[in-house]
């Protein structure tokens, strides 16, 4: 596969130390270079990287030898009107984004920054082999949706390798079609933001494994991976930890469970039936407010299986319907400085103080001993 070029925009002391690191991968090409003036902006459009990798915190040098300070975002927005079709990435330290969730970063990209991704420049250090990731995935699926001549639902659907199951449930997410075209940057951030965001299409690990009953650390024991092999997404922008359809996932586990002639819902059966077949034993689903298996859902603000009963209905998003809803743990209620009880739905505020009231089970269970 050709190699991926970066061009990586910062005049900070430590850039060519990431640059550096960056350009580790033998498939990544970075090139260090200081902000331009607005005039030589224009010299990108001839030969324009694959990716824009620009520093939240720019200092332009000016014709007269003074020095003009101002933000990625502002270059960002100049190069996105002159290059619509490609990526753009903000770098920063923590300090300037401060200690933001994935979710609230993210949310900045789509709705203030202009930009795709934002990254931390810590990530380069702690998780460098995931960045690169991030970096070529989110560089080669532009690629890929700028190179598609037609840009019709049906090569979209193609772009996403999607059979015609996956196709129908895909239409109900609110692709963004104008007259059955799409445009690249509008149809990449659907992918990103919406697709592979929220479970109900597809499924990462965490939500794979617990619809099934399983743990997160039994869902990617290699046996397990073998067999859900055929529900694995490799469209474009598909994430390193992995997504799987949910229809396929289902359709694999229901054929193994049938196939053991177990009679019981898919999350209690898939284990037993898996256990049965290959003499292997995977350790269920707990839920994370009492301990117990076997959970059904995931906690949204703590990424963590809980059973329905034991959680509330969340609305932190405008997620289309086809996706499932989020829930909230009774456990994230009591202990996590996220959760915002504005999110709830009228049902759940009312219960809300019953919630808070109930004792610990964890506590309690400890007690006892």
């Amino acid at each position: 596969m050709d190699k991926v070029r970066i061009c990586y925009i910062d005049d900070q002391s430590q850039a060519e130390r990431y640059r550096k690191r960056l350009s580790r991968a033998e498939d990544l090409e970075c090139q260090l270079i200081t902000p331009p003036l607005w005039e030589e902006i224009a010299n990108f459009e001839k030969e324009p990287p694959d990716l824009f990798l620009i520093d939240y915190e720019l200092s332009q040098k000016l014709p007269d030898g003074s020095a003009r300070d101002y933000r990625g975002s502002t270059l960002s927005a100049e190069l996105r009107s002159r290059l619509p079709d490609c990526p753009i990435v903000l770098i920063t330290r923590e300090s300037i984004l401060g200690e933001l969730d994935p979710r609230t970063r993210r949310e900045l990209t789509q709705h203030m920054l202009g930009c795709d991704e934002i990254i931390l420049k810590s990530m380069l250090d702690e998780h460098l082999e995931e960045t690169q990731y991030l970096l070529l995935s989110i560089a080669r699926g532009f690629r890929h949706l700028h190179e598609i001549k037609e840009k019709t639902w049906n090569s979209l659907v193609r772009a996403l390798e999607a059979g015609e199951d996956e196709a129908a449930t895909l239409r109900e997410a609110s692709p963004p079609l104008q007259e059955g075209q799409w445009i690249v940057t509008e149809v990449a951030r659907w992918i990103r933001n919406v697709i592979l965001r929220f479970p109900g299409i597809l499924y990462d690990p965490i939500h794979a494994a617990t619809r099934l009953g399983i743990s997160v650390e039994s869902f990617l024991n290699e046996k397990v991976q073998e067999l859900v092999e055929p529900a694995r997404y490799t469209g474009v922008f598909a994430p390193l930890e992995g997504r799987w359809w949910k229809g396929k996932l289902f359709a694999v586990a229901q054929r193994l469970i049938t196939e053991m002639g177990i009679d019981a819902p898919l999350n209690q059966a898939f284990a037993e039936a898996f256990s049965r077949k290959y003499g292997i034993d995977l350790s269920p689903a707990v839920c994370i407010w009492d301990h117990t298996p076997i959970a059904d859902w995931v906690c949204y603000l703590l990424r963590q299986p809980v059973k329905i009963k034991n959680s509330l209905r969340y609305y932190p998003d405008s997620r289309p319907s086809i996706m499932e809803h989020a829930r909230v743990s009774f456990r994230a209620i009591r202990e996590s400085s996220e959760f915002d009880e504005a999110l709830l739905d009228a049902e759940g505020a009312k219960l809300l103080t019953q919630i808070e009231a109930l004792p610990d089970p964890i506590k309690e269970a400890t007690s006892e001993q």
